[in-house]
């Protein structure tokens, strides 16, 4: 789950963020203790991996913003879960979390009917992501 999304960062990325990481190993320690109190809804595990992507964005000059809202039309507003954003305010990629019942499939699709970006987004679920329209 992470950074300038695309192919050639992905591989350089791979590179500095190792499985056995502080970051990965916090994201799963926090999900083990959620998963301890029965907590495994959305926007429990959504909480790390937002800490997860904002630990690692700062690995790269980036930074999570939380909830930002996006115009995608003259009166539409959407709020992703997570925009990662560059020193210069550029969004760089989204992220969306969802609930570990949900069928990921569908909510993606009404996503895309409510016209959030594709480009360089992270749906997950836990531990299932779909990276959608890496460039």
């Amino acid at each position: 789950m992470t950074f300038v999304l695309t192919p050639a960062i992905l591989r350089v990325m791979a590179t500095k963020i190792k499985a056995d990481s502080a970051p990965i190993k916090a994201y799963h320690a926090a999900l083990q203790a959620y998963a301890e109190h029965e907590a495994v809804h959305e926007g429990a595990t959504e909480t790390a991996f937002s800490n997860l992507l904002a630990t690692t964005a700062k690995l790269h000059g980036w930074m999570l913003i939380p909830k930002k809202k996006k115009v995608v039309g003259k009166k539409v507003h959407i709020y992703p879960d997570g925009t990662l954003q560059d020193v210069f305010k550029l969004a760089r990629g989204y992220w969306e979390a969802k609930d570990t019942n949900d069928d990921l499939d569908a909510e993606i699709q009404k996503k895309i009917a409510k016209k959030y970006p594709l480009t360089n987004t992270i749906f997950d679920v836990k531990h299932h992501f779909i990276l959608e329209g890496c460039k």
